[in-house]
């Protein structure tokens, strides 16, 4: 028989090598975390601004003069533009009143010089000035005395303070002062806020006394330039006030009716936020504390806390948490740093800005 001869080697099998199957990304699971981390992060921002940051809501307030005349006029000319900033006595405009006549030339150059454009300012308008002017003085000598009789409260209240610790009067006598200065006090505001209406109305009333004076030596100028009598209304209005021309509503060639506003001039000296401040928050607000101010259009800002008002006021209806609801809070004024901010504010006029600070630093 033959012999098998077996091979000794170790058989080797040959294969293959499959690779390992790429991973595909989870695009739900990644979405998912990523919603989640934004979830996470807004909640984390809104716990830190109700723990770190106080708010509260203001509006922009400004001293501006609306611009209108006492009958309807045709605006022929505009001397200023939006942003301008004029003083008292420059020259806003060039108007006519008889814009509802036809001449025969069709156009101007006919004109005649009025009779009423030469009469003396009239006489209920100085009475006005100089009875104004006497309230206003009579009131500050109010205030004078108020504030006379609230050092001597003030004094008499310590003097008792002291009785009452050592047993000689019974704690009700100190309500009672207490309850005299807050009088005093309350008098006060509403004198102060008596004088400041008067302040704008006879500014009012030097307006007008302006334009009369300013028309008469119009005419009067015009008149003895040589030209004839008649009737005519081609008349320059001239800025009453200074500060900044914020808004033109009438155009060129534009008619402005009896009482309607051609314009509107905002003293930049006076303006600042009026914030409402919720009762709970005012221990973390001072005089001179700089705050951040937020635009209804993203716009950043920064003032200064000037002063709190005595009493509480009624919060608008808008900046209320709760609609409909009656809430008082604490009013404050803030004033702003620097003249780009005074600029700056001039644009959001009665706007709501948002008012913040950091509670403990």
């Amino acid at each position: 028989m033959k012999q098998f001869k077996f091979q000794n080697k170790a058989s080797v099998i040959r294969g293959i090598k499959e690779e390992k199957p790429r991973k595909k990304r989870n695009w739900d699971r990644i979405l998912y975390l990523t919603i989640f981390a934004l979830i996470f992060a807004s909640f984390l921002f809104y716990i830190l601004q109700r723990n770190i940051y106080v708010s509260s809501l203001g509006e922009v307030i400004t001293e501006r003069f609306d611009v209108m005349n006492a009958e309807d006029i045709q605006i022929l000319k505009y001397y200023v533009v939006e942003q301008d900033t004029v003083k008292a006595g420059d020259t806003l405009f060039k108007y006519r009143s008889d814009f509802r006549e036809e001449d025969d030339g069709g156009g101007l150059a006919g004109v005649t010089i009025s009779n009423t454009l030469v009469d003396k300012p009239s006489d209920w308008i100085m009475r006005e000035i100089t009875n104004t002017k006497k309230n206003i003085q009579l009131k500050s000598l109010d205030i004078k005395e108020l504030e006379s009789r609230l050092v001597k409260a003030n004094s008499e209240l310590e003097r008792l303070k002291l009785e009452v610790y050592l047993d000689v009067h019974s704690p009700a006598v100190l309500k009672q002062i207490r309850q005299n200065i807050s009088d005093h006090l309350i008098d006060k505001s509403k004198l102060q806020s008596e004088i400041s209406y008067l302040y704008q109305y006879l500014r009012q009333l030097e307006a007008i006394d302006i334009q009369d004076r300013a028309r008469s030596q119009a005419a009067a100028d015009v008149a003895n330039a040589g030209f004839g009598s008649g009737s005519t209304s081609i008349r320059y209005y001239l800025s009453p006030v200074s500060g900044i021309i914020t808004q033109v509503l009438t155009p060129e060639f534009g008619i402005t009716y009896r009482k309607d506003v051609t314009m509107y001039i905002s003293d930049l000296d006076k303006i600042f936020i009026k914030a409402y401040i919720e009762q709970n928050d005012i221990d973390f607000y001072q005089p001179g504390d700089v705050v951040k101010l937020n635009f209804i259009d993203g716009t950043k800002s920064q003032g200064k806390i000037k002063d709190f008002y005595i009493n509480t006021q009624e919060v608008p209806i808008e900046f209320r948490e709760v609609r409909g609801k009656n809430q008082r809070n604490i009013v404050t004024e803030i004033y702003p740093l620097s003249t780009n901010d005074q600029l700056k504010w001039m644009r959001y006029y009665k706007f709501t800005v948002k008012v913040s600070k950091l509670k403990y630093f």
